[in-house]
């Protein structure tokens, strides 16, 4: 196979695991495997891309276990991979939202074959939304456009010569907007499809759609899949991580970060020092998913040390700039809080001790986007 012309890149085991580990979230085979093949392919993808490149590339939507399919913003174009497992290369497949979601809408549509067995994935092809949406096929049965291949360009270099000869090329065409849903009327449908094996077929497109385009919406969907209600927060004893006793959800710190990974950042040692507990989370945004690390130690007058600290997942990533770390007292007021700058790859809370019987909670937010965990000493 010709280098020059279709990609290949390398899937390394930390990426694999880890999106393996990811995907184990959802108790539905076809969830799980949409999330693998997601976070595989934007792992993967974006680094590359960021080195090759544009050092300013960012992931700017992934829509985890619901449809799949993930995008990169890539010198002020969108571009939008689409992750097969198949080795069908007569034709690309492209869900229904990623075209006619306005928000959602992309400007280069990669095709990417995934082979699992062999840890590469290779981009063999692309379009533009302009061209879909004038020459492919819609197949109602699973909301999906087809392109036939002989309708892409296979060759990879042709990409970033038209960016560079042609950055007025006319890629993407306007798309209908989507009705909005009540406030009322979205609890009760995210309810309804936090169950469901494909929830984006399970009622009207343009009621999916207008899920989709609001954020909160989106992503509260997606943490009633895991089996998180994030208005029913349950409290996590640390008393009981003192005596390996351990919350569903949190992992030793060494399952994410190999010691390459842990010696990477210095500001990393108090996490890495601290004898006791270490404890990571992985905690999903739009744009990627980051590391929620606490580490915990008894002090003898009975209080407990905690060293809170946010990072990627992926090491070659920054965190998101803006993204905020806070520490909330039971009664709501803000002790401490801290925000990512544009190129931080970590950011953590000064250190504090908390009583027997003290609650707090832990707040990570981007945007509109506000994760909580909630804990006890």
């Amino acid at each position: 196979m010709d280098s020059i012309t279709q990609l290949e890149l390398q899937i390394s085991a930390a990426i694999d695991h880890r999106a393996w580990q990811h995907s184990q979230r959802y108790s539905m085979p076809k969830a799980q495997w949409t999330a693998y093949l997601n976070q595989v392919c934007l792992e993967t993808v974006l680094p590359w891309l960021q080195a090759e490149y544009a050092s300013r590339s960012t992931a700017s939507l992934t829509a985890w276990d619901l449809i799949q399919g993930c995008a990169i913003e890539w010198n002020e174009k969108r571009l939008v991979l689409i992750p097969e497992k198949s080795f069908d290369t007569s034709e690309l497949r492209v869900p229904q939202e990623w075209i006619d979601v306005p928000s959602w809408v992309g400007d280069y549509y990669l095709a990417v074959q995934i082979n699992p067995d062999e840890s590469s994935l290779r981009i063999w092809g692309y379009t533009t939304h302009a061209q879909i949406k004038a020459l492919g096929q819609y197949d109602s049965s699973d909301r999906a456009y087809s392109l036939n291949a002989q309708f892409l360009v296979q060759d990879m270099a042709v990409l970033w010569v038209m960016r560079q000869l042609y950055p007025t090329e006319l890629t993407r065409v306007e798309v209908t907007e989507l009705p909005s849903v009540a406030e009322t009327q979205a609890e009760n449908l995210l309810q309804r499809l936090a169950t469901v094996e494909q929830p984006r077929l399970e009622i009207p497109f343009t009621m999916w759609g207008s899920l989709l385009e609001t954020r909160s919406w989106r992503e509260r969907l997606h943490q009633l899949r895991q089996g998180r209600n994030p208005n029913t927060t349950v409290a996590t004893n640390l008393r009981q991580w003192l005596e390996n006793s351990f919350t569903a959800g949190w992992s030793a710190i060494e399952a994410w970060l190999n010691p390459e990974e842990l010696a990477f950042s210095f500001r990393q040692t108090e996490i890495v020092e601290l004898t006791g507990v270490r404890r990571v989370k992985p905690l999903e945004f739009a744009e990627q998913t980051v590391l929620l690390m606490l580490a915990l130690a008894p002090e003898a007058d009975g209080r407990v040390s905690i060293r809170v600290q946010l990072r990627p997942a992926e090491r070659s990533q920054c965190l998101p700039m803006g993204l905020s770390l806070s520490l909330v007292s039971a009664s709501g007021d803000v002790v401490q809080s801290v925000q990512a700058r544009e190129q931080d790859n970590s950011i953590q809370l000064q250190r504090f001790k908390c009583p027997a019987g003290t609650e707090f909670s832990l707040q990570v937010a981007l945007g509109n986007a506000v994760l909580t965990e909630a804990f006890q000493c």
